[in-house]
């Protein structure tokens, strides 16, 4: 889950553009950030720096079309080599290039050893190896053609595994992107007058004034010469999005193929409401309380459908990240200590009932649980906006075994034992899914993580 973004123009300076586009991804990734553009002699330029975005500023670059990328890494080690836009110059072309999703390594590798291509052995990275066998099919051909890049991609749509949103700058040719042909992540299309925008949410795309022409699917392939074309690509699609872009991962002011996040979280606390009455007796219940900050339209709504006060009463610091993309436990553990709190006086001596979106490691929740009984809650009900997360995932979401998770291979009632709590209440999957499809018809999500 990193956020990427391009914009391009026929005649104006667009890095004021794509530096704000970007800003507004940050929370698909902290690690880091970077930029790719041609300068005025179209040669391909780069800037990477670890860390946030906001703590820098670019005020004198002059660019008519760039990529934008933070990270937040799933696989590969946070290194600034790694970090992206990728670089890579090679015998016949230049590449710059950014990717949203994860890849399969192994059998990238098993193909460049077969093809004869040597590959850093520091390297880690599975955006990288994506980039070697896209620059080895590229380096077939001396000149490209749009006819070849489709030849390309549709090669690359088959044969890779995984999810990818890639979008590419090559040096005498322009910009290029394609995804999977699952279309996993989401991609989106934007303009302003003359300028168009690629970008993973909407929010990045209207928060900058641009207007939305469409979300882009498994079969648009997108290039930019001296203007927009959107290719059909001949490869089989199957449209299965990942339906935890919903639960967690996009802003809620963002609309994801169609669906806003917020409308679909409010949906979600529909169906968890009706799913708490009949599991528990609702008269013990005093107030409701969401995780800051995902959960309060879910929490929201059960208040509004249980006819229980609504209180927030668990704070955010404002200045901590996202603590389920940091890199590491110690981090992630370190960071929930510092970002959240209570206001006492809300709980003190009420039967509460907390609402959040997931349940990942149990870091969050159970520091939650703790922090409530140190200030005399009496008792405690979970509600959660997803079914339990018991699988692994490999398209982007750090999720890498199923030992870390709370929920693996563990009953609700070996969960309320080990949290100390009365109830703990998962959403059904169907009703998850129907929290999305009240909206649109998509038949089929991107559901791994919650499948054995």
């Amino acid at each position: 889950m990193c956020g990427i973004t391009a914009v391009v123009s026929s005649k104006e300076n667009i890095f004021p553009d794509l530096y704000e586009s970007l800003y507004h991804l940050q929370h698909r990734g902290q690690d880091s950030f970077g930029f790719s553009y041609f300068d005025e002699n179209q040669q391909l330029l780069l800037i990477k720096q670890q860390g946030l975005l906001s703590n820098s500023s670019y005020d004198n670059i002059e660019t008519n079309i760039g990529l934008g990328h933070v990270r937040y890494p799933t696989k590969g080690k946070n290194t600034i080599h790694e970090c992206q836009p990728l670089f890579l110059k090679s015998k016949y072309h230049t590449i710059s290039f950014v990717h949203n999703g994860q890849v399969e390594i192994e059998p990238i590798k098993s193909y460049l050893l077969k093809v004869g291509v040597s590959v850093n052995p520091s390297i880690t990275s599975d955006s990288s190896f994506l980039l070697y066998i896209f620059d080895y099919l590229l380096n077939q051909h001396e000149r490209l053609t749009d006819e070849i890049l489709l030849e390309i991609i549709g090669w690359i749509q088959e044969n890779i595994q995984g999810s990818f949103n890639c979008i590419c700058l090559i040096e005498n040719y322009g910009l290029l992107c394609f995804k999977d042909k699952y279309s996993i992540r989401p991609l989106i299309l934007g303009k302003k007058d003359e300028n168009y925008i690629i970008s993973s949410e909407s929010i990045s795309i209207t928060s900058i004034d641009y207007d939305i022409i469409n979300d882009i699917y498994s079969h648009d392939i997108l290039t930019f010469t001296d203007k927009l074309t959107i290719y059909q690509s001949q490869t089989s699609t199957y449209f299965k999005p990942c339906i935890f872009e919903w639960v967690y991962l996009a802003r809620e002011e963002s609309t994801i193929y169609g669906v806003n996040v917020y409308q679909s979280r409010v949906k979600m606390g529909e169906y968890l409401a009706e799913k708490i009455r009949k599991t528990i007796d609702i008269d013990q219940i005093d107030c409701i309380i969401p995780v800051p900050d995902t959960s309060k339209p879910v929490a929201l709504e059960i208040s509004k459908q249980l006819k229980k006060p609504y209180f927030e009463a668990i704070t955010k610091n404002r200045y901590v990240n996202r603590t389920f993309i940091m890199d590491s436990q110690k981090k992630r553990k370190k960071n929930i200590k510092r970002k959240l709190n209570v206001i006492q006086h809300l709980i003190q001596d009420k039967n509460i009932l907390i609402v959040d979106d997931s349940i990942v490691r149990g870091n969050t929740i159970k520091y939650i649980v703790n922090l409530l009984k140190e200030y005399q809650v009496k008792k405690i009900f979970i509600a959660i906006s997803s079914p339990k997360i018991i699988n692994t995932n490999h398209y982007g979401i750090d999720i890498p075994t199923k030992e870390e998770l709370l929920c693996f291979q563990k009953t609700n009632q070996k969960i309320e034992t080990d949290l100390c709590v009365e109830k703990i209440i998962f959403q059904d999957l169907n009703d998850l899914k129907q929290s999305i499809q009240s909206f649109k018809a998509i038949q089929h999500f991107e559901l791994s993580v919650f499948q054995p």
